[in-house]
């Protein structure tokens, strides 16, 4: 059953404006691709998942049969996880004689809806980035070479990467996709030995003379997809001055298996959206506040991000300085 509430009305025409108007700065964020939204119809539950060891998933059971012998057999086991959906929200005053005042320069409702999106949407990115850049989760294995300037020349991002398939192969894991600052991307595509592996040895042409693009870096690491975490955010508490940063540490490279859909599907994460309360990953919605002489414009999701599979993703500790 769809969500309905009779004191506050979902604003598809908000929703919708949002996703245009925001359309270009959401491009920085990446939350919603590395643990893509998954709908449940209840707030918290479980589901069925299949581990290396009790599941028995990689073992090289089958042995030669004598005659008139019984088959060997696996006592396969699957395990449960549960998820439980939190709700986030903030509310905007949009008062009436205000709103007079400034509607000939700006739609004062549309633009706060998209300014408290954009605050929900910093929340959940970092909520989704300390849960993938956690060692405890996930082995996290030092790279060769620190990422550091003084190292351009000599560290050498395809190896540790191709260390780390290797690894999550041993696991069963084939990894699609990295996930990275954009500090970091910046550092190892100038880097001498990624760009030798694009370009080769040889000198570049002139049209060689521009910095590889995340396509090219992509395909350089063998992969399918590569993620560069841009978005920024305040770094002070608020009331104090504005202090920018981004979301996503330099600390990492996640190498990882990203996938959709059905939990069976595997990959690493998914965000969990409870689909009776909400109308979509942020739900925009107004109600009337009479003794204000305001609308009340709200902004909310309900959700859990959540990690499925601790196997699917290798982190590569960067030393990035």
């Amino acid at each position: 059953m769809a969500y309905t509430n009779a004191q506050a009305t979902p604003r598809s025409d908000i929703a919708a404006f949002v996703m245009q108007a925001n359309a270009d700065f959401n491009q920085l964020f990446i939350g919603d691709k590395v643990f893509p939204v998954k709908g449940e119809d209840v707030k918290r539950g479980i589901y069925m998942k299949a581990n290396l060891a009790n599941a028995e998933l990689l073992n090289g059971d089958a042995k030669a049969r004598s005659a008139g012998s019984a088959y060997d057999r696996i006592n396969r086991k699957y395990d449960t996880d549960t998820f439980d959906c939190q709700e986030y929200g903030l509310e905007g005053v949009i008062d009436d004689s205000y709103e007079s005042e400034v509607e000939r320069f700006l739609s004062l409702e549309a633009t706060e809806a998209m300014l408290l999106e954009r605050s929900l949407r910093i929340s959940y990115e970092a909520r989704i980035a300390s849960a993938l850049f956690s060692s405890s989760t996930f082995t996290a294995t030092a790279a060769g070479t620190a990422y550091t300037a003084a190292n351009i020349a000599t560290f050498d991002v395809v190896d540790d990467v191709d260390l780390a398939r290797s690894r999550g192969l041993k696991n069963g894991q084939i990894f699609n996709a990295a996930v990275m600052s954009l500090n970091v991307y910046n550092r190892i595509r100038r880097s001498t030995k990624l760009q030798n592996q694009i370009y080769g040895v040889t000198p570049k042409s002139a049209g060689q003379a521009m910095l590889p693009g995340e396509k090219d870096v992509a395909q350089a690491l063998g992969l399918d997809y590569l993620y560069v975490a841009k978005a920024p955010k305040n770094a002070n508490q608020k009331g104090q001055t504005y202090s920018g940063s981004f979301i996503w540490a330099d600390t990492y490279i996640a190498v990882c298996n990203i996938a959709g859909g059905d939990y069976t599907a595997g990959g690493v994460g998914r965000t969990i959206q409870w689909t009776k309360d909400t109308t979509g990953l942020f739900t925009p919605e107004t109600y009337r506040s009479d003794e204000r002489r305001s609308n009340i414009l709200r902004v909310r999701q309900h959700t859990a991000e959540k990690v499925i599979d601790t196997t699917a993703c290798e982190l590569i500790t960067t030393s990035y300085a």
